[in-house]
């Protein structure tokens, strides 16, 4: 199993650059949330509460961006996101499936798999592949935001940089 830790900001539409540590503690990949301008950032934090405009990119630690994660919203109110990895250039498509507060059940589709993300308050996100439970993450606020991800080693998806993104996405800013 691969454990990662990081410290995310304590506000939500803080864009500050943050650093993700493997079990060695070194630094393995950045992350921070994007706008497009200051007008939108200004919007979103004083009027939208900051879960309006959500885009998280991920970084090597060379710099070089590997996911951006998106919130789409549409005029019916069905929420959707959107993960594009830079790499290969596949996309995720995220829906719920469903109650979004209490307690959330997403899936998510790529080109030729799919997962299932539940996550109960209080208790970790999990997420599933094929019905197994592959990976998980949680945020501790009593630890000042501290947030872990464990990714098991028989995940189909092994890249940290993708569940840092999609759960960011999803949970921290919703």
């Amino acid at each position: 199993m691969n454990r990662y830790v990081y410290h995310a900001p304590k506000i939500k539409t803080s864009s500050k650059l943050v650093d993700v540590r493997n079990e060695e503690n070194e630094v393995v990949l950045r992350f921070k949330r994007s706008y497009k301008n200051l007008f939108i950032k200004l919007l979103d934090s004083f009027l939208l509460e900051g879960s309006s405009f959500v885009k998280f990119d991920t970084y090597s630690v060379r710099g070089e961006l590997n996911y951006r994660g998106m919130k789409k919203l549409s005029k019916v109110g069905k929420t959707e996101y959107y993960i594009e990895n830079y790499k290969d250039h596949s996309t995720y498509q995220i829906t719920y499936t469903s109650l979004q507060i209490v307690a959330p059940e997403l899936l998510i589709k790529s080109a030729t798999e799919e997962y299932v993300v539940k996550h109960t308050p209080m208790d970790w996100a999990k997420f599933y592949y094929k019905g197994k439970e592959v990976a998980r993450w949680k945020m501790k606020t009593t630890e000042l935001f501290k947030t872990y991800l464990e990714i098991d080693e028989d995940s189909p998806i092994q890249d940290p940089a993708f569940f840092i993104c999609l759960f960011q996405c999803i949970l921290y800013v919703g």
